[in-house]
């Protein structure tokens, strides 16, 4: 926005700079063109009078010993007319009366009117200056004094003073911008930019910041309210948020312990309370974990970022208890296939995976159901395969897209979310989600994450 700003007034004050020069530059070339054109009159009036009794009389010989004579001292051609125009007396010969500039000022001459006075000496132009004046007897016009004044040193002269002016304006323009323009644009901008830095420590989770609004314009200090205003609704957004998940965690974190002390007398007796017992440990590690979020300073803070690597392979395994007495249950085949120890980051969610993985392959796949954690490069790949119908090429595409279900199972019950939240979870960790389809037929489903690679199994 400054360079925007910058943009639209470089140009004003440039072109208020030009509109200020053009008289003075105008001033240069008229005072040049009166000064030449008065020191010549002078020359003229002298040579009209010069001319007076030769014109009378007839004897002309002296009258061009002046006219070559004035020629060799200043460069100037010089010569006299009769009342006829008819050339009399010159320092050059060859002279054509009919030029249109000699002709106009002859023709106001002899009429006994002093012509006007000629044009601004403009460097780009050329020519003579022609001044002339009446031979005048008694009130009578005898015949014109003319001189073709050479202009080129008046011209140069011009030329450097516009050279002079030029450099002046530049000068002054540039002096203008950096004095004076670019401080009024920082000073216009500074009050936005404030705004820029308070929006990216609120982006950064520094909620409690705000923008001064005193001494700004009223649509700036307007803005300026608006936006503490937004600032406080969001920071008390965060509180309330805060808030209520201390005060839900600390009020699941007793029926949770009193749940777990049943059914751990139970679990002496049944693979599925174990596996109850294992969804309530879970549970437990989700509450402390949100105690610990509502705790932190900034949103999105790592609360976790001092956990130790999570063993995939580990994990799985404890999971799998619990789900193969479920399918046991079903009369369903589970099996543990390869389990190579693997960190990965603590805070993925492998449970949550593993029970969507599992439930579907146990839907819409058939047994037997194995599960594998391998390692492949550097990532640790979890896979789940089944023995069912799979997936053609073009559904293999879509798996994960949020509420899409292939076409062999929509009228099976579901939400078509399972599978984007597996890979919404493994996005959460910079992993991803492959389906894919593996020898012998069925599905494969493999979790990928990154191995860390300082973990020691």
């Amino acid at each position: 926005m400054r360079r925007r700003l910058l943009q639209s007034l470089v140009p004003m004050v440039i072109a208020l700079a030009i509109v200020a020069v053009v008289p003075l530059a105008n001033y240069i070339a008229t005072s040049a063109s009166r000064t030449l054109f008065l020191s010549r009159s002078n020359d003229a009036d002298w040579f009209a009078a010069m001319a007076e009794s030769p014109l009378q009389t007839g004897d002309i010989a002296n009258l061009r010993e002046l006219t070559v004579r004035y020629q060799e001292l200043y460069n100037t051609p010089v010569f006299v007319v009769d009342v006829d125009s008819r050339v009399v007396a010159t320092s050059v010969s060859g002279v054509n009366v009919k030029e249109p500039d000699i002709e106009a000022a002859l023709h106001s001459t002899l009429a006994g009117r002093l012509p006007a006075e000629p044009p601004a000496l403009w460097p780009w132009r050329s020519g003579e200056m022609i001044v002339s004046r009446p031979v005048v007897n008694n009130g009578s016009v005898l015949g014109a004094a003319v001189l073709r004044v050479p202009t080129e040193k008046s011209r140069d002269t011009v030329q450097s003073g516009l050279l002079l002016l030029l450099g002046g304006l530049l000068i002054s323009i540039g002096a203008i911008i950096i004095g004076i323009v670019r401080p009024i644009t920082r000073w216009v901008l500074r009050p936005l930019k404030d705004l820029d830095n308070a929006t990216h420590q609120i982006t950064r989770g520094a909620l409690d910041t705000r923008v001064s609004t005193d001494g700004r314009a009223p649509e700036l200090r307007r803005l300026g309210d608006s936006f503490n205003s937004m600032a406080l609704s969001l920071h008390q957004a965060r509180q309330r948020e805060r808030e209520f998940v201390a005060d839900a965690s600390h009020q699941l974190r007793t029926p949770l312990t009193s749940a777990r002390i049943h059914i751990e007398g139970l679990s002496r007796l049944s693979p599925t309370a174990r596996f109850a017992l294992s969804d309530i440990d879970r549970l437990g590690r989700i509450v402390q974990r949100l105690s610990r979020l509502a705790g932190s300073d900034r949103p999105g803070a790592d609360v976790e970022g001092n956990e130790e690597p999570l063993d995939l392979a580990q994990a799985v395994k404890e999971r799998l208890v619990g789900w193969k007495a479920v399918y046991a249950a079903d009369d369903l085949e589970l099996i543990t296939g390869e389990m190579v120890p693997g960190g990965v980051a603590p805070e993925l969610e492998v449970d949550d995976i593993l029970d969507v993985l599992l439930d579907n392959a146990s839907k819409y796949g058939a047994p037997p159901v194995e599960v594998s954690v391998t390692r492949d490069g550097t990532e640790v790949v979890m896979s789940v395969r089944d023995h069912g119908l799979g997936l053609g090429s073009r559904d293999l595409k879509k798996v994960g897209e949020r509420f899409w279900r292939s076409a062999h199972h929509r009228e099976m019950p579901g939400t078509g979310l399972g599978l984007a939240i597996v890979r919404s979870e493994a996005a959460r960790v910079g992993g991803r989600v492959v389906a894919r389809p593996p020898i012998g037929g069925g599905l494969v489903i493999e979790v990928r994450v990154p191995l860390i690679d300082d973990y020691d199994a």
